[in-house]
């Protein structure tokens, strides 16, 4: 069908569905037809019409706003006496489940439809007509009636079947012009159930040949709502598809908008569960319903995603944390000292209350844990003799660190106090006792009140220089018993889930944080390696990867690939020693050059700076000296006026201000003459017998008495001579100005030539840092691909030596280095640019934060947590379509059901219910052999290598132990031998201890042969062989249930039994096959929690093996110790290695054994739940709503289950509106063509349209939405 009127048609394509609904309303008023609150006046055109100017012309019904066109399309069949029909709105066709309120679009409660007549063979495509013929194929109405004694499993003859022709449905033709299809067709199969079975491409048409003759009696008909529910209403063979959105976004999905479903099913789940709420006592059915929607609702999909931080100390972890956070000091940080010395986890802050936008748990370790910490360091404290040892003041020394953490616990301890306390004095302190097993709560408004408060309980103030005031009590510092701190903040790297652990390390002195440090190890989605640029590759920090056995333990836990390496403090560069360095000599040659010539007119400019000084500060003295002379003349002129006989003060002194005589001058033109350097001469021959005379006033006596021959001024002379001194003095003055003006002007180019030598340098610097970045991020890749490959080469090595090839690369080493992330960060360009470190310098290089690449490592924090995210929602979804669509069966109420006696039911019942026996036990087959499949992996890669292993392990034991005991090599500390203190301290931990040369541990060392070559085969089982069994067993149980619904699907077509229902299952096999496939991976993340388990519980084993004669060094003492306690070790692990590194193995064993167990039960739990749904759904399809021995369904239940069945429709219905109107919002509907259409009709039928442009210029077919309609029709 194209979608245009049938040929004889009365409108064609081009007439407007106004026109016709202006004759169709002018003609209701002449029939005075009115309406009550909630009707619907629609009007059908006769199908055989050839004209609608009459009023005979139209069918006239009287609707309610839920009817759909289903029963107006049964009272027009009923009326016209024909089968062929089909209903037209606006030229097209329009799908039988559409409510009436859905085609208001002129708001006055009137609907226009047109009738069409169509022959078959114009209807149906060749291969339909062909499949017409076979008589295997019987009807899928649920209508039809079958005779009581027709066998439900086949039959073998089909002459007493009846097929109504006006019940076989046709398939759409697959030459339709997509331009032209309608909204409804785009998303009529998203409709869940209990809409009825309508494909709305396809007419609803009878394969009669030929239409009665009809003879119209009158224009206006009342049909009883019984007549109209006795019509036929057909099913189509193709089911709509529920929750299609859904399905897309769980499958095209962003995380961002698998959230906002999530986000929108679960506030969906409330409501639907309330009509069954009130039932629970009395209904077991919703029961089970509101058990499966709060089990959905309680489900947790906003599972955290934890990014682990290590680095060395001095790293610049804690500033990287706090510019990826936007804080200047959150995290805190000392410049003397190690701050973060505890687990520090920050997570987002999602409470809004505004006197707690930084929050912190700090978390204080158990008694117990205290006890055995301290029972350690007072061993360490207190030497043989009993006393404090005199080591204590070397911090780095055992009894330096023991010694500060007791101090810093129990400040007003002395020394002999400690010397003579016990751990059951110490346990017994009030103050300690108050913290210990608590958990105490920071809440602050802003970062910097926060940070201080936080810093009371994580810093050390050993180095503090604040004075303490006579007799004031040193207060306790907590640091040493934390646990963990836990900071939540609104930062947005965090908001999406991400959880940034700082750690200090695995080997902390107290087991509780040692401990806790392990536990996060094991969880971290992501890994990010800190590192200082000028030494990331230099100390092939990424290829040493802060040691073997932290390297190796990345193997074994799989989380190479998790890896990102942050390269930090990128501004810290010296632009020579790069240039040199990067070869970028040519490169900025132009840019020396440039910084040469500035320096140069900086120079000059402040050499005729300072000589303008200079000139100045000589004006300056001339004003002064014209001051004071003027000041002598004024005194003069007074006493002349007075009368008295006054003299010329110039015959009385030499130095005087000469008005007429130039001025000095700074800096002389080339071209100045000799009588200016003898009038500067002059000058400063004045300057200097004026001093003289100042020196001595005797001179001027005698220069007084000369005067007494001089001639008595007048008062002409005075003034004559007050106005030349005071022209001088403005001379003086403007001198003085104009080399003012010189001065700024040049300070003005010397700003300028600044500004630019700032820029030239910030543009060399950023030269210089982007091109060490980019050296650094490829050499880091490589050193970690190198560091990988020497792994494989190792462990490739030992195991078989004689095929072992070192030129034979076990995997792509280049895409291990490409796979490798590296951020090159500056936290303190970063955190300048964005406005903080106000009292710290600028940082040349960085012009734009995103140089800085902090934003990009934010970027980087919030991408690690999509997978886990898109995961979680994904399989979340999964689970509400696949209650949605058994829920929807359930409560539906459209009688698709079968129509079959109890026997027919029983025998179908019966046939279904032996296929879902197969379908179980194929799943449980299916199951054991994925159990199996994953047992025989262990035992290929792991288990049978363990006597080779074990047998490595002890041929090598005594050359560990000899290392150990080896002279101490200063030079290389790691390659053996130990100090005593050192030695002592390790025995006191059970073989494991770190210091400031690093961690140290025995019963690694001693697994180290085994650890090595089991490695490879731990990686091998673990990332690739258990993913692809997992992977395998999705793929089986997905060709289990297609070949199910297939087997049943078949049968329903052949027996006419609930086809329809059958055919919706068919959309619900996609929410199965997700949920089994998130299943699978739910059991490779429970493997991997449990391997990492596993690999961690070889050295425990030793170490209990060994703990005997750990506990029998520590208590030896005297002359000859150290001797002692080696040659005990040594006998010790001579005698015990025949055993427990068999005993490591079998533990190990034991673990993952169990893990499979584990495994095999939540798989077949899984398996059995899943099952289970399957099982409902399938029977509800075959049973329908029909009970046994004919009873009737109680009305409370059918009214309950109606309102279901209404809250899921009106969910889908507002899915469809709201897509119709992002559409529109979009642009994506078509610009109505007709001037004369009224806006509002333009809008209404455009805000439905998905589609495109509608076929008929003056309507949007597409706005056509779909509805359900259950409740019976009073039409008039």
């Amino acid at each position: 069908m194209d979608g245009a009127s049938p040929p004889g048609g009365v409108f064609g394509a081009d007439d407007s569905y106004k026109q016709l609904h202006s004759i169709a309303t002018t003609l209701r008023r002449e029939l005075n037809l009115d309406l009550t609150d909630g009707q619907f006046a629609v009007a059908v055109l006769h199908h055989d019409s050839t004209g609608a100017s009459n009023p005979e012309d139209f069918y006239w019904f009287r609707a309610k706003y839920k009817h759909s066109i289903s029963k107006i399309k049964s009272a027009y069949l009923k009326r016209a006496e024909v089968t062929n029909i089909t209903l037209h709105y606006a030229n097209k066709p329009i799908s039988d489940c559409t409510q009436i309120r859905h085609l208001n679009y002129t708001k006055d409660n009137i609907v226009i439809l047109t009738a069409h007549e169509k022959e078959l063979d114009q209807q149906l495509p060749a291969h339909v007509n062909s499949t017409l013929q076979r008589t295997l194929l019987q009807p899928t109405s649920t209508k039809t009636q079958l005779p009581t004694n027709t066998n439900m499993l086949g039959r073998t003859d089909s002459s007493d079947i009846k097929v109504k022709m006006e019940d076989v449905h046709v398939p759409p033709s697959e030459g339709l012009d997509n331009s032209i299809r309608s909204f409804e067709s785009a998303h009529s199969d998203r409709l869940p159930r209990p809409y009825p079975a309508i494909n709305p491409e396809i007419k609803d048409e009878s394969l009669a040949s030929a239409s009665l003759s009809i003879k119209r009696e009158a224009v206006v008909e009342n049909h009883s709502m019984g007549e109209a529910d006795a019509l036929p209403d057909t099913p189509a063979p193709k089911q709509p598809t529920p929750n299609e959105r859904t399905q897309k976004i769980i499958s095209e999905g962003t995380p961002e908008e698998l959230e906002a479903e999530v986000a929108s099913c679960q506030s969906f789940l409330q409501n639907l569960k309330k009509p069954m709420e009130e039932f629970l006592g009395q209904n077991k059915d919703a029961q089970h319903w509101v058990s499966q929607i709060d089990s959905l609702i309680k489900q947790n999909v906003d599972t955290p995603t934890i990014i682990g931080v290590v680095g060395n100390t001095g790293a610049g972890k804690s500033s990287v944390i706090n510019a990826v956070l936007e804080e200047e000091r959150l995290v805190p940080t000392n410049c003397m000292r190690a701050c973060t010395a505890v687990v520090t986890e920050m997570s987002y802050n999602h409470s809004d209350n505004p006197s707690a936008l930084y929050r912190a748990d700090i978390e204080f370790i158990q008694e117990a844990d205290w006890a055995k910490d301290l029972k350690t360091s007072l061993t360490d404290l207190i030497d043989s003799n009993g006393q404090v040892s005199r080591d204590c003041t070397n911090p780095e020394s055992e009894a330096g660190v023991a010694y500060a953490k007791i101090k810093a616990v129990y400040p007003s301890w002395t020394k002999d106090e400690l010397a003579h306390s016990s751990v059951e004095k110490l346990m017994n302190e009030d103050e300690v006792k108050k913290v210990l097993g608590t958990t105490r709560t920071i809440e602050k408004s802003k970062p910097e009140f926060f940070y201080k408060a936080l810093q009371n309980y994580v810093d050390s103030k050993e180095k503090s220089t604040d004075k303490k005031t006579k007799g004031e009590k040193k207060q306790m510092e907590f640091w040493p018993l934390i646990k963990v701190v836990r900071i939540y903040t609104k930062a947005d790297a965090l908001s999406t889930g991400a959880v940034i652990v700082d750690l200090p390390g695995v080997h902390d002195s107290n087991a509780a944080r040692a401990a806790v440090a392990q536990g996060y190890m094991k969880q971290c989605t992501g890994l990010f390696i800190v590192a200082p640029i000028n030494r990331a590759v230099d100390d092939k920090a990424a290829k040493s990867l802060l040691g073997e056995s932290f390297k190796r333990q990345l193997k074994f836990d799989g989380k190479y690939s998790r890896i990102t390496f942050i390269c930090s403090k990128t501004d810290d560069i010296s632009i020579m020693e790069a240039s040199d360095s990067l070869g970028l000599e040519d490169e900025m040659k132009d840019d020396w050059d440039r910084l040469d010539t500035i320096e140069k007119e900086q120079s000059s400019l402040r050499q005729a700076i300072k000589g303008l000084k200079d000139s100045k500060g000589i004006f300056s003295e001339l004003i002064n000296d014209a001051d004071d002379t003027i000041e002598v003349w004024d005194k003069l002129k007074e006493l002349s006026e007075a009368g008295e006989t006054v003299y010329d003060p110039s015959k009385k002194r030499k130095r005087d201000v000469e008005p007429n005589k130039p001025w000095k001058k700074v800096k002389k033109s080339s071209d100045d003459n000799d009588e200016d350097e003898d009038a500067e001469d002059d000058d400063i021959d004045a300057d200097e017998k004026y001093c003289e005379e100042k020196k001595n006033p005797d001179a001027e006596s005698d220069a007084e008495s000369a005067s007494e021959k001089a001639d008595p001024l007048t008062i002409e002379e005075i003034e004559a001579k007050i106005s030349q001194f005071k022209d001088a003095k403005k001379r003086a003055r403007n001198e003085r100005l104009d080399a003012e003006a010189k001065i700024k002007s040049l300070n003005s180019e010397l700003k300028n030539l600044e500004k630019t030598r700032l820029e030239i340098d910030t543009a060399m610097s950023a030269i210089c840092i982007e091109g060490r970045n980019n050296y650094s991020k490829g050499a880091i890749q490589r050193d970690f691909a190198d560091g990988i490959r020497e792994l494989d080469m190792e462990a490739a090595q030992e195991e078989d030596p004689d095929r072992f090839d070192p030129e034979n690369d076990l995997r792509d080493y280049a895409e291990v280095a490409r796979s490798l992330k590296v951020f090159c960060v500056s936290s303190r360009a970063y955190q300048k640019l964005r406005g903080r470190l106000q009292r710290d310098k600028d940082v040349p290089g960085f012009r734009t934060a995103e140089e800085t690449e902090i934003p990009q490592l934010q970027a980087h924090c919030k991408m690690l947590t999509e997978a886990g995210r898109a995961s979680n929602c994904r399989n979340y979804l999964a689970n509400i379509c696949q209650l949605l669509n058994s829920l929807g069966l359930w409560a539906s109420n459209d009688d698709a059901g079968p129509n079959l006696t109890g026997a027919q039911l029983a025998t179908e019942t019966h046939s279904l219910k032996l296929r879902l026996e197969k379908l179980e036990d194929n799943l449980t087959k299916a199951v054991k052999q994925c159990l199996k499949d994953l047992t025989d992996a262990l035992a290929e890669n792991i288990f049978e290598n363990y006597e080779q292993l074990v047998e490595s392990a002890i041929v090598e034991a005594n050359g560990t132990v000899q290392a150990w005991h080896g002279p101490v090599n200063k030079g290389d500390r790691a390659s053996g031998g130990y100090y005593w203190s050192t030695y002592k301290a390790i025995m006191r931990r059970d073989g494991v201890y770190s210091n400031a040369y690093g961690p140290h541990d025995f019963n690694l060392s001693l697994l180290e042969p085994l650890i090595k070559q089991l490695a490879s085969h731990w990686e091998r089982t673990f990332a690739k062989r258990m993913p692809r069994i997992l992977a395998s067993f999705s793929r089986q149980t997905k060709t289990l249930l297609t070949a199910f619904h297939h087997d049943i699907e078949l049968h329903s077509l052949t027996a006419g039994s609930g086809a329809a229902r059958i055919a919706l299952l068919g959309d619900q096999l996609k929410n199965y096959e997700t949920i089994f496939v998130t299943m699978s991976q739910r059991m490779i993340e429970t493997i991997n929690d449990h391997q990492r388990e596993a690999n961690r519980a070889f050295t425990p084993v030793i170490a209990r093996n060994l703990a005997a004669a750990y506990q029998w060094c520590t208590q030896i003492s005297g002359p000859g110790q150290f001797k002692k306690m080696k040659s005990h070790i040594e006998d010790r692990i001579d005698s015990a290695k025949e055993t427990m590194f068999s005993e490591s193995c079998e533990e190990v064993q034991r673990l993952l054994l169990e893990m499979c167990n584990q495994v095999e039960k939540a798989m077949s739990d899984n398996t059995d739940s899943i099952f289970a749904r399957i099982e409902r759904d399938y029977l509800e399809a075959i049973s329908g709503n029909k009970l046994p021995g004919g009873q009737t369904m109680p009305k409370l239940e059918r009214n309950m289950r109606s309102e279901v069945a209404k809250t899921i429709a009106d969910r889908e219905m507002f899915i469809l509106e709201a897509e119709a109107k992002a559409a529109l919002d979009a642009g994506n509907v078509a610009t109505q063509q007709d001037a004369e259409t009224p806006a509002t009709f333009k809008e209404t039928a455009g805000e439905t349209s998905r589609s495109g442009p509608a076929s008929s210029p003056n309507f949007a077919a597409g706005g056509i939405n779909t509805g359900v309609a259950n409740d019976e029709m009073n039409l008039s």
